[in-house]
């Protein structure tokens, strides 16, 4: 039988994380969370096995994240955030950049980074610079398993924090990382043909109104709804318009 793979997903920070872009309409830890469940989506719809470092409310220290992956003895490691550059409002820096510990083109971390990188190339999505550096990052020097970090786009980039808040590109990103991991793991990539999700019959018309009516933005129908999400869902509707 063909080994199962197992990923270890780090949704960077967590509750109580200021991270936010200038206009405060981007959260890091919103992203880094929604982006792990839709790379747990695809790498799973692979064959490829996954945990997470957290949940959605806690928010573990470095260390702790490093040991759930070497626990696991998961196979490769991947830390999710979003980057920033300058003291405060909009700069000009975009583009995705991964990190690993240390350099050595034969390291399986850095065929690791290179392989993701070259799948979201292919994608369209822009890197920044040649798209690979190196930090003594404890969650990357901690973990046994081949660890990179990914900094998806700058959330400090107006145009490139957009592109972080659509659903679509999150899905892009998602798939093309994805491609990355089987490409490294050697595992053959199998195209989604799956149906584009739709609500359920006794939901449908109150979905349809929904989106008509602009409170909900079309996707995901049996997604699930954080509590950040449920927040601009009421201030929608005027529901906080007290």
């Amino acid at each position: 039988m063909a080994k199962q793979y197992l990923v270890c997903l780090d949704p960077g920070h967590g509750p109580e994380t200021a991270n936010t872009s200038p206009d405060g309409t981007y959260l890091e830890r919103e992203f880094t969370w929604d982006m792990c469940q839709r790379l747990r989506t695809a790498l799973e719809g692979q064959g490829i096995a996954v945990i997470l470092t957290r949940t959605e409310d806690v928010k573990p220290s470095l260390t702790q994240r490093a040991n759930v992956s070497n626990k696991a003895g998961a196979d490769l490691f991947l830390s999710v955030h979003s980057n920033a550059a300058g003291n405060s409002g909009w700069s000009s820096p975009r583009g995705v950049l991964l990190y690993t510990s240390a350099p050595g083109v034969d390291a399986p971390r850095n065929i690791a980074a290179r392989d993701i990188l070259e799948q979201l190339r292919l994608a369209g999505v822009t890197i920044w610079g040649n798209g690979l550096a190196h930090e003594s990052f404890t969650v990357l020097t901690k973990t046994v398993a081949p660890a990179v970090l990914i900094e998806y786009g700058f959330h400090t980039n107006r145009a490139e924090t957009e592109l972080l808040k659509d659903p679509a590109y999150r899905e892009l990103l998602a798939r093309a990382t994805t491609k990355g991991v089987c490409q490294f793991f050697g595992v053959v990539y199998k195209e989604e043909t799956s149906p584009i999700p739709q609500p359920a019959p006794w939901a449908a018309q109150a979905w349809e109104r929904a989106v008509a009516l602009g409170i909900l933005d079309g996707t995901a129908p049996q997604g699930v709804v954080t509590r950040e999400m449920l927040a601009v869902v009421l201030e929608r509707i005027g529901a906080l318009d007290v």
